[in-house]
């Protein structure tokens, strides 16, 4: 049975990982997506939906507390 050093062998792995994503990322013409940043009251508006929706989910039965920072969906 051959024996192998971890840390070379990681070594080595790292290293050809780097060659094939500097490849793989010379052949890809797009850029990264943008991101845009959102005014804080729309940031806020979304927050609050989203609440919403999660309380009537509670409330109509959908979504199950079933213990602390636990739940369960009944689709």
């Amino acid at each position: 049975m051959r024996k192998v050093k971890y840390e070379e062998h990681v070594e080595q792995l790292q290293k050809r990982a780097l060659r094939l994503y500097t490849r793989w990322a010379a052949q890809t013409e797009k850029a990264p997506p943008a991101r845009k940043v959102r005014p804080a009251e729309e940031d806020l508006i979304l927050f609050l939906l989203d609440r919403k929706r999660w309380e009537q989910a509670l409330a109509s039965g959908r979504i199950e507390k079933v213990g602390p920072r636990r739940y369960r969906w009944h689709g």
